[in-house]
C-alpha cells in the first residue's frame, strides 16, 4: 500500500512504525510539515519517498547551504570546518557541496569568488567511501564539474547556449585557476581551445559569429586571471605574452576584413592594452 502525503492519518501512522529512534528519524519528527512537502513539490509520491527527501534536506543540503550563506573572508576557517564535520555518505551529498560552491563562484561579487575558492582548496581531501571502498575526492567531484560546464560552454549552437552562461564558465575556469584548483597546463588548453576557434580562416560568416562568442569568453577569462595588484613578473608570464602575440596577429587581420563586429575588436584591443600594460608595469 502507498502512504500519500495528503492521507496523513496513514501516512504518521507508517512514520510512527519505525521504532529505531536515531539522529535522522529524531530530525525528521522535529523539522517535518506538509506543508513544507507542498512546498517542495514532494506531495505526489510514497511516503518512504517524502521521508528519505526531508531527511536529506535537513541533514545534508541545508547544512552546506547554511555554511555557505555566511561565508566571508573573516570566517574562511570556522566556515571550512563546519563542512569537515558533515560526513558525506554517497556521491550525490558530495556533490551537493561542489554544485553549491560552482554556483556560489559564478553568482557571487569579485570579493566574494576567490574565498568560496579558498575553500574549495581547503576541502579538497574531503571525501566519501564507495561500496567498495573507494574514496571520491571532492576536488574530483570539483574539476569533473568545471569540465562538463566548460565544454557546454563552447556549444554555440545549442539553443541553451547564452553569453552570459559562457562568461561565468570563464569566470569559474579564472578563479579556481588562481587559487591553483586548476592547473597551468589545463589552463594552456583551454585557451589554445578558444584561441582556435578565434584564429582567422577563409569561412562563411556563421564562423566568424562563432569567432565573436568565443572572443568574449577568452577576454572575460583573460579579465579574471590577469593579476592586477602585482607588477608584470610572475610564473605565468608565458601565458599572457603567448596571448598578447596571439591576439595582436589576429586582430591586425580582422581589422583589415572586418568580418567581426566593430564591438568585439573593440573588446579584444581592450584585452591587448591590458596585458601589455601589465606585462610593462
Amino acid at each position: 500500500m502507498e502512504y500519500k502525503v495528503y492521507n496523513h492519518e496513514l501516512l504518521l501512522e507508517k512514520v510512527k512504525s519505525n521504532t529505531t529512534m536515531n539522529s535522522e528519524v529524531v530530525s525528521f519528527f522535529n523539522n517535518f510539515t506538509f506543508n513544507n512537502v507542498l512546498n517542495q513539490k514532494s506531495a505526489i509520491g510514497n511516503s518512504t519517498y517524502v521521508f528519505k527527501n526531508t531527511i536529506k534536506e535537513d541533514t545534508t543540503k541545508s547544512k552546506i547551504t547554511q555554511a555557505l550563506n555566511k561565508l566571508h573572508a573573516q570566517n574562511l576557517t570556522k566556515i571550512v570546518t563546519s563542512i569537515r564535520e558533515i560526513v558525506f555518505q554517497n556521491h550525490d551529498e558530495l556533490s551537493e557541496l561542489v554544485t553549491q560552491c560552482i554556483f556560489k563562484i559564478k553568482r557571487d561579487s569579485e570579493q566574494i569568488r576567490p574565498v568560496v575558492a579558498a575553500l574549495c582548496n581547503e576541502l579538497q581531501s574531503t571525501y566519501f567511501l564507495t561500496a567498495d571502498n573507494e574514496k571520491i575526492y571532492f576536488r574530483r567531484l570539483l574539476l569533473t564539474a568545471v569540465k562538463k560546464d566548460y565544454i557546454e560552454s563552447l556549444r554555440y549552437d545549442d539553443e541553451l547556449w547564452s553569453r552570459e552562461k559562457s562568461e561565468k564558465s570563464m569566470i569559474l575556469i579564472g578563479t579556481l585557476f588562481n587559487t591553483k584548483l586548476i592547473e597551468k597546463k589545463i589552463l594552456i588548453s583551454i585557451i589554445s581551445d578558444l584561441e582556435n576557434l578565434i584564429k582567422y580562416k577563409e569561412e562563411e560568416q556563421e564562423y566568424y559569429n562563432k569567432v565573436e562568442k568565443a572572443i568574449q569568453q577568452l577576454t572575460c577569462l583573460i579579465s579574471v586571471i590577469l593579476p592586477q595588484n602585482s607588477s608584470g613578473n610572475n610564473e605565468n608570464n608565458d601565458i599572457f605574452i603567448n596571448l598578447l602575440k596571439f591576439l595582436e596577429e589576429n586582430i591586425l587581420i580582422y581589422e583589415d576584413k572586418k568580418c567581426i563586429s566593430k564591438k568585439i575588436r573593440i573588446v579584444c584591443k581592450n584585452s591587448i592594452t591590458e596585458i601589455t600594460n601589465y606585462l610593462n608595469k
